[in-house]
């Protein structure tokens, strides 16, 4: 992901924060981070609380209260983009959407896990690497178009605008599952977006383009074992 962001032709347009577990994986984010931000702005939000680390609404309550730009993607680190993606995206948010109360998304093209684990697997380094061409050898595996549902791997909204209260999930609310306990899965995400509807009306689907243009390396889940699994990608 990082490195479709690098290879981005206006990725001085992008501000990217990134929470995760402070010490976890090989090579570490932190190491990652650090040997990406000499191409990209990076931000790091760092937990060390586990028990809340796991429930995604609580991560993105931190990272809503903590953004300062106009506009907010919140997507998942396995997703790949075209090039063009972000200029093309600015162009259309500052076009058709400059006061949007609503929630902006878009679908994906999802690759065959068995193909995206291989070509995850041929970069697989002990030291952080940039993937040369990451969108175009994603794109040239087979994919399946995933519909536009304003899923967590894409949900845009702008901060000056929507009524999103700084908050994507209220702490007592929050029906995200406990890794520890069962599995992972992300509830908040449709909690976040049903809230932006109640309060700003409907969903608005980003032109098809966006949703070819943003590619998924499938992945074994959670649910493919009946409990979390700690595989790093």
């Amino acid at each position: 992901m990082l490195s479709s962001l690098c290879q981005q032709t206006r990725r001085d347009l992008l501000s990217i924060d990134v929470a995760y577990l402070r010490g976890n994986g090989q090579p570490s984010t932190e190491a990652v981070l650090n040997y990406f931000r000499q191409w990209i702005s990076l931000k790091d939000s760092a937990w060390d609380n586990y028990k809340d680390f796991q429930k995604r609404g609580l991560v993105r309550n931190r990272q809503l209260q903590e953004t300062q730009t106009e506009w907010l993607i919140f997507s998942d680190c396995d997703m790949v983009y075209h090039p063009d993606y972000i200029e093309c995206l600015c162009r259309e948010l500052e076009k058709n959407h400059a006061c949007a109360t609503y929630m902006i998304s878009s679908g994906r093209c999802s690759n065959p896990k068995e193909l995206a684990n291989q070509l995850v697997d041929m970069h697989i380094s002990s030291e952080p690497i940039l993937v040369m061409d990451a969108f175009g050898m994603a794109s040239r595996l087979p994919s399946i178009p995933r519909r536009n549902v304003g899923a967590g791997f894409s949900q845009i909204i702008n901060l000056r605008h929507a009524p999103h209260g700084n908050v994507y999930v209220t702490p007592e609310t929050n029906k995200d599952w406990a890794w520890d306990i069962r599995m992972q899965k992300a509830r908040s995400d449709i909690q976040f977006r049903r809230k932006i509807f109640k309060l700003g009306g409907a969903r608005c689907r980003l032109p098809t383009w966006f949703s070819e243009n943003l590619i998924h390396l499938n992945h074994n889940r959670d649910s493919d074992f009946g409990r979390h699994i700690e595989e790093q990608r």
